[in-house]
């Protein structure tokens, strides 16, 4: 069923027919996003123009995809997310073809399916983005979330993928970081399969298959927060002990 939005005609396109997978980087280059997208049953004019975004914070980087009747997706090179992230969010929308700007329809929040290789994009800043800081868990606008790692250290891109040290002591910490937001901040329910946080939901249970995730309504008691919080405690020591054995990984310099 199509919805219409404030008896202004606009359609907004469904999930099922707009869906965005990206696929993994190669030898350090940006992303390439896929757009599945099927307008046959919204009826826009043929000559409607259809644009793509991709945005996170106040970066956003946009294309054409041709006109509503016959689109045409630009090519594999020119698909590349070279200005925004890995962990942006994307939408379509569809505008009229009279140079009016008038918009006709629109997919306003699609979170694409990211390639299996990792649940977290890492970017490097610069030091005024940090402050000084080596790493921090950014959720910019309260989406995906992002490990930013500062630039000014010599190799760090190379210190992320392959320092043991690096990863025993950052990604139990990032790891609980993520669940305190989805679950705590955002209230995220781990039952919804297409949000934002399933599968960071999924690799918990992966790792407590026996219990269940606590649910957090919006006037959360604390003895609520306090049971998420100790299972949060709960998954992120599972994952320090099985996944990882961080103690062991962790070698400090004499």
């Amino acid at each position: 069923m199509i919805r219409r939005l404030n008896g202004t005609g606009r359609q907004q396109i469904g999930r099922a027919h707009a869906a965005v997978s990206l696929r993994p980087a190669e030898s350090g280059e940006p992303p390439v996003f896929d757009l599945q997208l099927d307008l046959a049953s919204y009826r826009f004019p043929p000559d409607a123009r259809v644009r793509v975004e991709a945005w996170r914070s106040n970066t956003v980087q946009r294309w054409d995809f041709g006109a509503a009747g016959a689109p045409a997706p630009p090519t594999e090179a020119d698909r590349r997310m070279t200005e925004v992230p890995e962990a942006s969010k994307f939408r379509v929308l569809v505008v009229a073809g009279d140079g009016s700007g008038r918009l006709l329809g629109h997919a306003p929040s699609i979170t694409p399916t990211l390639p299996q290789r990792s649940l977290l994009a890492v970017r490097e800043a610069d030091d005024d983005e940090l402050g000084g800081e080596v790493w921090r868990v950014d959720f910019g606008d309260g989406d995906l979330p992002q490990l930013l790692v500062n630039s000014a250290v010599g190799g760090i891109s190379e210190v992320v993928r392959s320092d043991r040290g690096f990863r025993a002591l950052v990604m139990p910490a990032v790891l609980r970081a993520v669940l305190i937001h989805a679950l705590v901040h955002e209230r995220a329910d781990p039952d919804d399969g297409d949000g934002d946080w399933d599968g960071w939901f999924r690799l918990a249970v992966g790792l407590l298959p026996d219990t269940e995730i606590p649910r957090l309504p919006p006037d959360a008691a604390s003895t609520d927060l306090g049971a998420a919080m100790h299972w949060i405690d709960a998954v992120v020591r599972a994952f320090t002990l099985e996944r990882m054995n961080a103690a062991s990984l962790y070698e400090p310099s004499t």
